[in-house]
Order: structure tokens, then C-alpha cells, then sequence
């Protein structure tokens, strides 16, 4: 008896049929996405000049164990208590802002800056500058120090600018500024949770975000965010609401800034 063969099964349809359920599944398939504030990475830093040491006044330092545990400066947090970072961060930054006296000594101090102080310093980066330019013959030193006085001019141009405008909607001849080496210090361990990871990061922004809101609107009667909001949506028209929030904007972060460094994991 003869033996029959197997009939062959047609594969040549599989791999249409492969292909049309691949664009099925990534169609159909959702992304969970982190709920964070997104923030603009920091550029790296050339000057490799020795900075002063950082006092320990200007750090508020958060640890996140690798039991989610969060410690804020000398106090514990448990992770459903995340909220109450947010009181604390804003503690950090106003408990002196308004004081020149009788401060407390564990926070950062604040700087009471005049048009006339930002005058005068923008006239010493001036001088400097005629004097170096005046050269006949320049240096490589020579041109880094005319790059320095560049940048240090275009900076108090910058803040006689910015104080005019808290001026002009304060009332106040005095512009408060906190120390520059105040910020937030954030460590975690390698088994730390990522999703409170995110979590500090969202309440250090949002307390910081809330701070601008507040000073925003008792300035300009519209809060931060709306006109963040506002400028994102229409920055590329250039119309003259768009220049005037982006001064606005660079007046309230300059006023509450966001300074959060984010230090590598422990093991």
C-alpha cells in the first residue's frame, strides 16, 4: 500500500497576518506616564574653578531609603505623608525672606539688592572691560577675563531690568533674592522606588510652582502658571503679551528659583 504524503499547510498568508497583529497591539496598547513636572535638564558647567563650600544653612536635603521612607532635613516622612513636603520646602524658602534681622540661623538668608547697587556693579564689569579691551596685545587669559566681564554685564543688565519691573508692580525699593547657593539636595538609594522618586520631585516643583503663583498673582494679577501656560502656546508669534510674560516669568523665577540637585544613587 502506498504511502500517502502529508498535504503541506499554505504559510504564505502568516506573515501579512503576523504584521497586521503587530500594528494591532501597538494601535490598541497604552503607555502609563509618569505623573511629574517636566523640567528643562541643566547644562553642564565648564568652569571647573573651586566654589566655596556650600553652607549647610542653604541645603534642605531629601533622602528616599530604599524603603520609600523619606527624610526631609532632620524629620521622617512615611510615604503616604508625601504631602506634607510640600509645607516644608516652602518653609525653606520664605521663613527669612523678608527678614534683615533676628533670622533663623538653619535657612537660607536673603539678599536685598537696589537699582542703584546693580548700577554700580554693572559700572566696576564695565571699566574692567575698557580696561582689558584697551590692550594692544591680548592674551588667552586676556580674552577669557573680557568673556567674564561680557557675562557679568549682560547679568546686571539683566537684574536692573528685573528690579525696575518689581519696582514698578511692588511698591518696594528692595528686591529680595535668596542666597545663591540655596537649594534643594535630593539622594536615593539604587532600590529606590522610582515611583517616589517622582513623587519628591513633584512635590519639590510643585511647593516652589505654588510660591510662584502666589507672588505672580500679587504682582501681576495672573497666576505663573497661566502665563507659562500662555507663553508655551505662543512664544513662536513674538507679539508683545508674549515678550511681557516672558519678563514676568524671569522676575518670579528669579525671585523663587528651582534649584534641585539630584545626587547620585547609594548602594
Amino acid at each position: 500500500m502506498a504511502k500517502r504524503e502529508a498535504p503541506e499547510i499554505n504559510a504564505g498568508s502568516m506573515a501579512d497576518i503576523a504584521f497586521l497583529l503587530l500594528i494591532f497591539f501597538l494601535v490598541t496598547t497604552t503607555m502609563d506616564k509618569d505623573l511629574a513636572y517636566l523640567r528643562t535638564i541643566p547644562k553642564k558647567v565648564e568652569n571647573q574653578e573651586k566654589q566655596p563650600p556650600v553652607q549647610k544653612k542653604n541645603i534642605y536635603k531629601i533622602v528616599i531609603n530604599s524603603k520609600q521612607v523619606i527624610q526631609a532635613r532632620d524629620s521622617l516622612i512615611k510615604p503616604e505623608n508625601i504631602e506634607s513636603l510640600n509645607s516644608r520646602i516652602k518653609h525653606f524658602y520664605l521663613v527669612n525672606r523678608d527678614k534683615k534681622e533676628n533670622r533663623a540661623l538653619d535657612y537660607p538668608y536673603y539678599a536685598f539688592g537696589t537699582k542703584a547697587a546693580f548700577q554700580q556693579k554693572l559700572d566696576i564689569a564695565y571699566n574692567g572691560l575698557d580696561a582689558y579691551e584697551s590692550k594692544d596685545v591680548l592674551t588667552e587669559r586676556d580674552e577669557k577675563i573680557i568673556e567674564q566681564f561680557n557675562n557679568e554685564i549682560q547679568e546686571w543688565n539683566k537684574k536692573i531690568e528685573m528690579i525696575e519691573l518689581y519696582t514698578k508692580f511692588s511698591g518696594k525699593k528692595e528686591m529680595p533674592e535668596i542666597a545663591l547657593q540655596a537649594h534643594v539636595r535630593l539622594e536615593s538609594f539604587i532600590k529606590t522606588d522610582y515611583s517616589a522618586y517622582v513623587a519628591v520631585q513633584s512635590e519639590v516643583e510643585k511647593a516652589v510652582t505654588e510660591l510662584r503663583d502666589e507672588e505672580s498673582e500679587a504682582l501681576f494679577n495672573i497666576t505663573y502658571t497661566a502665563m507659562k501656560k500662555y507663553y508655551q502656546q505662543n512664544k513662536l508669534e513674538n507679539t508683545p503679551k508674549v515678550r511681557e510674560y516672558r519678563k514676568y516669568m524671569d522676575l518670579i523665577e528669579l525671585l523663587y528659583p528651582l534649584r534641585l540637585i539630584e545626587v547620585k544613587p547609594n548602594r
